[in-house]
């Protein structure tokens, strides 16, 4: 049996609720190459703001500290884009949704072992994960912003699989980024793609067709009381 199950967090646990339907057949790299691009360079952004903020501030460089204050005076390190969004339950439920699959699957997995996140976020999302009714499930809770190192930087799982005291090959960590996935299998992790609704394998690029893909969250929890040995 796994010792721990990690997980991403926006697209994997919860989303917006005009975000496309579960029974989507798109694959993830389908929102396009600018979309890929910016998702990354706000894992990057996220993670230097966590570095300047951790760091004495004349030890880090001028353009460095410049973003990090801008973030702090944009409100987008604190609250974001979202920040009506994050006064009240009210509004959260509106505008986001838990997956249908979640639940279920992290009260079963609960009981079984320890549960973790490992999201590319600003600080905000701990407090997504309380208004939505899930952050009571999580042991360990890695955010990119808050420990200066994003995904797929080997790192981040380093740090995830120590605040855990587990080793690589006792965990499990699930993302809807494939590129992620393949950082957390490099890494010695159980690696699973999360392609909610059956994709055509042949619209997935020549790299990524050898990763496991899981449709649901609920094939998770044979995953994890499987022998890591057997799997």
């Amino acid at each position: 049996m796994y010792r721990a199950v990690f997980f991403d967090a926006f697209n994997t646990l919860f989303s917006f609720r005009n975000h496309v339907g579960e029974s989507t057949k798109r694959l993830p790299m389908h929102k396009g190459k600018v979309n890929v691009l910016l998702h990354r360079f706000d894992a990057r952004l996220q993670a230097a703001y966590g570095r300047i903020r951790s760091e004495a501030e004349d030890e880090a460089a001028v353009l460095p500290r410049f973003l990090a204050a801008l973030a702090d005076l944009t409100g987008l390190s604190t609250t974001g884009p979202f920040a009506v969004l994050l006064r009240t339950d009210w509004l959260i439920r509106q505008w986001f949704r838990v997956y249908a699959d979640v639940l279920g699957t992290l009260q079963e997995l609960q009981q079984a072992c320890s549960l973790g996140i490992i999201s590319n976020a600003w600080p905000q999302m701990e407090r997504f994960l309380e208004l939505l009714g899930i952050s009571h499930f999580f042991d360990s809770v890695t955010i990119s912003a808050q420990v200066g190192l994003s995904k797929p930087d080997p790192a981040i799982f380093e740090l995830a699989l120590r605040n855990l005291r587990i080793k690589a090959e006792q965990a499990i960590f699930v993302d809807d980024m494939p590129y992620n996935v393949v950082a957390a299998e490099r890494m010695g992790l159980r690696a699973l793609w999360l392609v909610r609704g059956a994709g055509k394998a042949m619209a997935v690029p020549h790299e990524y067709r050898d990763l496991t893909q899981i449709h649901s969250l609920r094939q998770v929890v044979g995953l994890a009381k499987a022998s890591p040995s057997r799997v």
